[in-house]
């Protein structure tokens, strides 16, 4: 070929990359030079395909930024880089510098993106108006730019290569630009500017203004078949079960593809539900997730020291066992929960220690080191080097700023070992002999296109701005077609419903067949084993029972037979029950700084109560809270838990004793109370109950308590679903999902 910029036009899967490599196999047999130019995960892809052909030598992978970055070595051009971390901290001290000191990481991030899309098209910040939210990206365009001298970000490699002698050492024969869905300005004006030089090859799906194709190439025809499965659980099993055919030999039954010859496509939150399910099907899936330096084994436990609200995960990454359970067992989160909770338990020490290990000293980068040394991380320079960068936007409280900059930091791709698992945009640029594309319903794989905040549609029109591209110009169905044509087969599946509600498909499919069992579990009898429900209860059960039994679930009321303190648990009350039984002047409580007080001013009243007792009857008995006894008068308590509010409008035990005790000749009048844990008791109503009073609750829970009583004596305790699941102690014991 001569040297010249030579595009191929054609849609997704028209063999662009077939015909390049093609080409690439000509001159590297004539033992010339090819640079193959495309995505940083494209690599492995690309060099698979050039194994197959045989063992060449003269290929070199690199990414457009490795090309940038060779020609500016070669002309001696090159300074300090400015990696995407530094640019968003150069971002947040422009901001504190136009604004003040209350900026966030969101914000400059959000103006670090901007600034980047204006470097890309080569735009200065004088082609931005002065007036309204962009006159306020320009200020700090301009900000980011002063405090950026000495050094290159990204974008800056762009501009300097179009203007740097262009000396590769050695010469390539050919360039081949390959797997981008679009090229900015910037890019192609320097594929021009090395198309004098050498034969460019450049394959794009949409061919930008002023550019006419050197060859178009026509949409192949490819194998495509859409399953319709019921909801994601089978979707996805009956996906593994489809690979786990694929890759069997035929000698089994199976079709014999190798690992190499199969990828999957799932939007970036299915991912970790199909990697979870691999064991159990025995299938080497691979996440192929763009990787950031924050999740990996050491960037866990530096996110768990740094976390603005700290929970029992964190404290268990960390070491701290015991504080760290108790807080994971309640779900707590925050210093201030969790303080109290360590107050409460006696594990203050243990608080403190964390404490002090999340606290910066005088010297934050000293701090730092001596953190990640006690954490155990060994590649310690990639976590300093963004605590440097936190420190230059805010030395007082880096922390925040820490956290975001190593949540932004990604990793270098990992070269492929197993079957990839894919999101949309990283499966751009790769293809396999076999694809599976799942949950393909509508607004699931869309390029989320949208307004900018700064530079909205109508500005991109005028003036300089014109260079910008628009924003909204309906690419999803381009975009849906390339995930669609991932391999030379192709198998799209969607579930037909979700946990919202029906899904719309992207295309109506069939109902697949029936695959053999894949796994272990599935192997197993289909008919799980479901223990018999209750049958008999021995003994009379009390009041609250029988009207949880019919008002809520009566499997619960049926277990919350065989418990002492029932709902009351929750309080203080019990404890302090118990505590008066063993010690009756209670010194040691009254010593106490928080209860003692408390304690003394109600003291007279609670030394003269009994403590839940039960009342019993042939059918049902009662267990009053509180009973206090003056002469002919008796006092009722309902104990509460702190900040809990009364319930006596619902209950049928205080009601049922109060008609008992008027009935009896030794009682004249019955005071009710409501007592909440460290509050003061306050009467039901301001006038006892007497002989003769009307009771109107009473009224409605005769017939109910009748009713409730011929259930529970036909012995039936099903589990009975409801809003009162989330407040229930048994968690899923009754397995609620599946009844």
């Amino acid at each position: 070929m001569k040297p010249g910029l030579h595009p191929v036009l054609g849609p997704p899967a028209s063999g662009k990359t077939t015909l390049a490599l093609e080409l690439a196999l000509e001159v590297l047999k004539g033992r010339g030079r090819v640079l193959w130019v495309g995505l940083p995960h494209q690599r492995a892809y690309v060099y698979r395909l050039l194994g197959e052909r045989g063992a060449f030598l003269g290929l070199e992978f690199l990414s457009f930024q490795a090309l940038y970055y060779r020609v500016l070595a070669e002309a001696g051009w090159l300074r300090p880089l400015l990696p995407g971390a530094g640019r968003v901290a150069l971002v947040g001290e422009a901001l504190r510098e136009l604004v003040g000191p209350g900026v966030s990481p969101g914000g400059a991030r959000l103006f670090a993106r901007a600034i980047a899309e204006l470097k890309r098209h080569g735009l200065s910040p004088f082609a931005l108006p002065k007036e309204g939210e962009a006159g306020r990206l320009r200020r700090v365009y301009l900000a980011y730019e002063r405090r950026k001298r000495g050094s290159l970000d990204y974008d800056d490699f762009r501009h300097l290569a179009l203007r740097a002698p262009l000396r590769l050492f050695p010469r390539p024969h050919l360039v081949v630009v390959d797997g981008f869905r679009e090229l900015g300005p910037l890019d192609l004006r320097f594929l021009r500017r090395l198309a004098q030089r050498v034969p460019v090859l450049l394959t794009l799906e949409v061919l930008p203004e002023g550019l006419t194709p050197w060859k178009e190439l026509p949409r192949r025809p490819l194998r495509r078949e859409v399953w319709a499965l019921a909801n994601p659980v089978e979707e996805s099993r009956h996906l593994l079960k489809a690979l786990k055919r694929a890759l069997a030999p035929r000698s089994l039954g199976g079709e014999g593809l190798g690992p190499e010859e199969v990828l999957i496509v799932a939007p970036e939150d299915r991912i970790p539900g199909l990697l979870l399910l691999k064991e159990e099907y025995g299938l080497p899936l691979e996440d192929g997730r763009e990787r950031a330096l924050a999740e990996t084994e050491a960037g866990e436990r530096v996110l768990a020291l740094l976390s603005p609200y700290p929970t029992g995960r964190d404290l268990l990454a960390l070491g701290f066992s015991t504080l760290g359970r108790r807080a994971l067992r309640l779900g707590l989160a925050g210093e201030e929960a969790l303080e109290l909770l360590a107050e409460r338990e006696g594990l203050l020490e243990e608080w403190r220690a964390f404490l002090a290990l999340r606290t910066p000293g005088p010297d934050p980068l000293a701090w730092g080191e001596e953190v990640l040394e006690r954490l155990g991380v060994a590649p310690k320079e990639p976590f300093l080097a963004r605590l440097r960068l936190a420190l230059r936007v805010d030395r007082a409280d880096p922390l925040p700023w820490w956290r975001s900059l190593l949540l932004d930091e990604t990793l270098p791709p990992e070269v492929g070992k197993g079957i990839p698992v894919l999101p949309p945009l990283r499966a751009m640029g790769v293809r396999a002999k076999r694809a599976y594309v799942l949950e393909w319903v509508a607004g699931r794989y869309t390029l989320g296109e949208r307004e900018d905040y700064f530079l909205l549609e109508e500005l991109r029109e005028r003036g300089l701005l014109r260079g910008l591209p628009r924003r909204l110009r309906g690419l999803d169905p381009l975009f849906r077609e390339a995930v669609a044509s991932r391999g030379e087969e192709v198998f799209l599946l969607y579930p037909e419903a979700g946990p919202s509600g029906p899904l719309e498909p992207l295309e109506e499919g069939r109902r697949p067949g029936a695959l053999p069992p894949s796994s272990r579990l599935e192997a197993l009898d289909p008919l799980p084993f479901h223990p018999p429900l209750p049958s008999r209860a021995e003994g009379p059960p009390s009041l609250e029972v029988l009207r949880r039994f019919l008002e809520e679930c009566p499997f619960r009321a049926y277990l919350e037979r065989f418990t002492t303190l029932g709902e009351e648990g929750a309080s203080g009350w019990p404890l302090l029950a118990k505590a008066l039984a063993q010690d009756p002047e209670a010194e040691a409580l009254k010593a106490d700084g928080n209860l003692g007080p408390w304690l003394l001013a109600h003291w007279e009243r609670l030394r003269e109560m009994k403590f839940y007792r039960s009342w019993g009857g042939r059918r049902y008995e009662m267990r009053l809270d509180g009973v206090r006894r003056v002469g002919k008068e008796v006092h009722l308590y309902r104990l509460l838990p702190q900040g809990k509010e009364a319930d006596l409008g619902r209950r049928w035990t205080e009601w049922k004793a109060l008609e008992a005790l008027l009935a009896r000749q030794d009682v004249e009048a019955v005071h009710l109370w409501v007592w909440p844990w460290l509050g003061d008791p306050f009467p039901y109503r301001k006038r006892p109950f007497r002989k003769g009073d009307r009771l109107g609750p009473l009224e409605a829970i005769a017939p109910r308590l009748e009713e409730a009583w011929a259930l529970w004596q036909e012995g039936l305790f099903p589990p009975r679903p409801g809003g009162y699941c989330y407040r229930c102690r048994f968690k899923d014991v009754c397995r609620k999902e599946a009844t």
